[in-house]
């Protein structure tokens, strides 16, 4: 499908420069999502539940669901990564808008875990104060801004 039929517009089409610098900034947030996942997350995780042991047997609940957020996070930044590679090969198809929808539903699911845990630990456990308010509305922020650039974005139609 043509560029122009998927409703892109032709002044505002992503060189192969814009492409390259996009995969850069996918694959650097993609390496330090899992650097977070499988390192930082947990260390922090282990120095809170030894500095407050009052919350201590929340470590693994917690723990497994900010990985669940940043797991969710990855497979919205593979999404965005298949949409480079068939954007440089100029093929916008129904394939690509499966990965639009991908994107789509991992950045919500992964912005609901994170006003998951908000809210439960703001409201349920009464830890963490203000933060838990701002992680609350950051994350529905996300949510509002996934679903109205999803709404704008242009439906692929089949050929």
């Amino acid at each position: 499908m043509r560029d122009s039929e998927a409703g892109w517009d032709d002044d505002r089409s992503m060189t192969r420069h814009h492409i390259a610098l996009a995969r850069i900034l996918i694959g650097a947030l993609a390496v330090g999502s899992l650097l977070a996942q499988f390192v930082v997350v947990p260390q922090i995780a282990a120095d809170a539940a030894e500095r407050y042991p009052e919350v201590a047997y929340l470590e693994i609940p917690y723990l497994t669901a900010v990985v669940v957020a940043l797991a969710f996070f990855e497979l919205a930044l593979l999404a965005a990564w298949r949409l480079t590679a068939r954007r440089r090969r100029q093929s916008l198809t129904n394939g690509s808008q499966r990965w639009i929808d991908v994107m789509t539903a991992s950045l919500c699911l992964s912005a609901l875990t994170v006003a998951g845990i908000c809210v439960h630990a703001g409201s349920i456990e009464n830890i963490g104060g203000p933060a838990m308010l701002l992680g609350l509305v950051a994350a529905l922020a996300l949510i509002a801004a996934v679903v109205v650039l999803r709404s704008k974005a242009p439906r692929i139609q089949a050929p």
